[in-house]
């Protein structure tokens, strides 16, 4: 078992580190404050504050009070005899498209005789903030960042810190980073998904997207070119037919709520516009469940061309090219290293279509007892 102290170092670390984001010179509580803040006493006080400038994390002026010292556990230092590094922090590690762009990262890094550090954030932003941080602090040259969604409310770290530390933005970009970055045509893609559906005879389309609280660029820019093919071909539009949800996950309780309203929308829609493929495929199902016919009575489309389980039908989609967007960001950021040139440029990568052809091919959908078949 820990001794007491030791747990009070875990908890300081979590509650000011981890949850509240500290910057190295930020000044903590004095002991007297942790004190009333933990109802621990003094010496066990004294004894974590200790444990924590020994390791590195604080440091304590006489007469002035505890002082941050480092964001990550301090490493040796690092000789320049050393492979040199660059770092990719990702909003996590469980999205096949995280994966697509470290390999594309990778393979530039080798190729440059470069390391990759990697580091998730869960989507937390004051962890990824820390992340990055941690990276510099530690002798990584550069970081690419692939970030999540952020809350409107948040002011954007990146546009105020690390201005003298190389950062490429893949993505999920928005314009108060200003930073180098790469995204796909989102807006061409939303106009040509939409384009498509009118050709399909689909008027009325129905446009899932995440909550109105959050800056989510790859979904926000698709419902701008939705909006803008529906005005080119005469089709009034209608904010109703916007529904917004959490977007905690397909399947999940808002997910299925948004749903819920898409179904309950007058005329009901003959379409559906999801945000990325796993939201397609749990929308068919959900429907489904529901007796409603699909692609017949509502033309289900996602997008990122993520139909990768053989249990999935294929339904519309795009086709980015997430290892090629690594690669780019990856030569964009050793090109900023070497240069040390951090302007804000913009590079839009092509984000085409892709349609499936009609087949009599049915399958089975896994798990769900439902027939899932015409698409191929």
């Amino acid at each position: 078992m820990k001794p007491s102290y030791q747990n009070l170092r875990d908890r300081i670390l979590q509650d000011f580190w981890t949850r509240n984001g500290v910057k190295v010179g930020d000044k903590l509580p004095t002991e007297r404050e942790l004190e009333k803040l933990y109802q621990v006493s003094r010496p066990t006080i004294s004894k974590a504050i200790a444990a924590l400038a020994a390791e590195g994390w604080v440091t304590k002026r006489q007469g002035s009070g505890i002082y941050v010292a480092s964001v990550c556990k301090p490493t040796p230092p690092h000789t320049d005899r050393q492979q040199p590094r660059i770092g990719y922090v990702t909003m996590s590690l469980r999205p096949v498209l995280a994966h697509r762009v470290f390999e594309g990262i990778e393979r530039i890094a080798a190729r440059h005789g470069y390391a990759v550090e990697v580091a998730s954030t869960q989507w937390q932003y004051e962890v990824e903030r820390q992340k990055i941080a941690c990276m510099r602090e530690q002798g990584v040259q550069g970081v690419v960042l692939y970030p999540g969604g952020r809350d409107k409310s948040v002011a954007e770290y990146l546009g105020r810190e690390f201005g003298d530390f190389p950062i490429v933005v893949v993505d999920m970009y928005q314009p108060t980073m200003r930073r180098p970055h790469f995204i796909f045509d989102n807006y061409q893609a939303g106009r040509e998904m939409t384009e498509y559906l009118l050709r399909e005879g689909r008027t009325e389309i129905a446009f899932l997207k995440y909550s109105d609280r959050l800056a989510y660029r790859s979904v926000d820019d698709r419902l701008l070119g939705h909006r803008r093919a529906l005005e080119e071909a005469g089709v009034p539009w209608d904010p109703a037919r916007v529904v917004s949800f959490e977007g905690t996950g397909p399947f999940g309780r808002d997910h299925c709520q948004a749903l819920e309203r898409v179904l309950s929308l007058r005329p009901r829609p003959t379409a559906l516009i999801t945000p990325y493929d796993p939201y397609a495929h749990a929308s068919i199902v959900w429907l489904r469940q529901r007796g409603v016919s699909v692609p017949d009575d509502i033309l289900v489309v996602g997008f990122d061309n993520l139909q990768e389980e053989p249990w999935w039908e294929r339904f519309p989609t795009t086709r980015p090219d997430f290892v090629r967007m690594g690669e780019r960001a990856a030569e964009a950021l050793l090109e900023r290293i070497r240069t040390r040139n951090f302007e804000p440029t913009e590079v839009v990568l092509p984000c085409p279509l892709a349609i499936p052809q009609p087949t009599t091919t049915e399958v089975v959908g896994a798990g769900d007892g439902l027939r899932t078949g015409g698409g191929s």
